[in-house]
């Protein structure tokens, strides 16, 4: 049974809604897209996962289109597009159209760009922990953060069971796996369809999911070359779908600083999907586990608070020569980068730290250490927080 939470997302989308005829509301399936749509007043709902209305789309798209109106899963009839923007043309009216999708609106799933210049496309996440929660939105990537707001076992949780909301509150994990490898099999075999429009392989998506997992359980990153080796295939295929996968938004791409693109990484969108493909129920189950739990949920609030604060972000990480890992970048025009590096240990080691210190002079940056300490302190320029400060 879902359980609702108001999302941050709220005022954001609102202030879009009075300014552009289109918003296009992205977000993997099972996020909370329709519920938080239907709230609407005003607004009609129509969608199509109905065959019916598929069919009528596909003969007369102007026969859906009576504004205001929400038209859910609007990738699988691409013809809607261009009708939508005829409509905007004769009149441009801010909040006429609110597409939704469960696949990215591109060219790569063979919709044309034929909104650009009139719509606002906005990506729904999982939910946060302060939305599992109901706190306020804050948002704590901008500047070095001030202290937890969130109890250590609260994090713990969310860690376990994850940000979708059907599902983040229910107590028995029997129900948890069931619920999450049931939409895993919804992932690559009925969405890999609209994302992959060239040959999709789902056993292909799966192994790559899997192999992703795999990797970051043994402490590694889960570049393309450590995919390939494990998930097999030819590299246009595994491209291909990995840019399916992608384009799905159920893995986020992270490039690594002052590096080519080889050396970009695939992270799972959700800490419960990343145990789920590891037949887990714990992230606590070892030390690479619960590192990669960390990222993973870390990732999410990042670029669900830029979403929310309307604030452009590309995430980047950083290794050095020695596989020193700077788990993630972060920068807004207006401040310096901070870079962030989470740890298991309660005091990082010197050795942990130099590449840090080596960033922060380069960049004229500042560095946090997320730990497993319960009170902040500060040394060596470094900040040392508990895990659970940036949410």
């Amino acid at each position: 049974m879902s359980h609702h939470r108001s999302r941050h997302l709220t005022e954001v989308f609102n202030k879009s809604l009075k300014f552009w005829p289109v918003i296009c509301v992205v977000g993997s399936r099972q996020v909370g897209k329709s519920t938080f749509l239907k709230a609407l007043p005003k607004y009609s709902y129509q969608s199509f996962d109905n065959a019916a209305l598929v069919e009528l789309a596909e003969l007369n798209p102007k026969q859906v289109l009576i504004p205001p109106c929400i038209i859910d899963e609007a990738q699988k009839v691409p013809k809607i597009f261009d009708a939508v923007k005829l409509d905007v043309d004769e009149q441009k009216k801010p909040g006429k159209f609110i597409l939704t999708g469960s696949v990215r609106f591109s060219k790569r799933t063979l919709i044309r760009e034929s909104l650009t210049g009139r719509s606002k496309t906005l990506q729904m996440f999982p939910l946060t922990c302060a939305e599992t929660l109901s706190l306020d939105y804050e948002d704590r990537f901008i500047t070095i953060p001030s202290k937890p707001r969130i109890k250590r076992k609260d994090f713990s949780r969310y860690l376990a069971r994850g940000g979708m909301p059907a599902i983040f509150a229910a107590r028995s994990q029997t129900e948890t796996a069931s619920y999450w490898n049931a939409l895993i099999e919804s992932y690559v075999y009925r969405d890999l369809l609209l994302a992959v429009t060239k040959n999709p392989r789902p056993e292909l998506a799966l192994a790559i999911l899997k192999a992703i997992a795999e990797i970051l359980a043994l402490g590694e990153l889960p570049t393309f070359a450590r995919i390939s080796k494990k998930a097999g295939g030819t590299r246009p295929m595994l491209e291909r779908h990995l840019y399916g996968l992608e384009d799905m938004m159920i893995l986020h791409r992270i490039s690594c600083l002052g590096a080519s693109r080889s050396k970009d990484i695939l992270m799972p969108f959700d800490p419960a999907f990343f145990l789920t493909l590891l037949r887990l129920d714990s992230p606590t189950h070892d030390a690479a586990i619960h590192l990669s739990c960390l990222h993973i949920a870390l990732i999410n609030e990042a670029l669900s608070q830029a979403q929310n604060a309307n604030r452009p972000l590309q995430l980047q990480y950083a290794i050095s020569p020695t596989n020193e890992v700077i788990h993630l970048i972060t920068q807004s025009k207006e401040n310096r980068p901070i870079f962030w590096k989470i740890s298991e240990e309660p005091v990082p080691h010197s050795y942990e730290t130099r590449f840090l210190k080596v960033l922060i002079q380069k960049h004229h940056g500042q560095g946090v250490v997320l730990s497993s300490i319960e009170k902040s302190f500060k040394e060596d320029k470094i900040h040392i927080f508990p895990w659970e400060s940036v949410l």
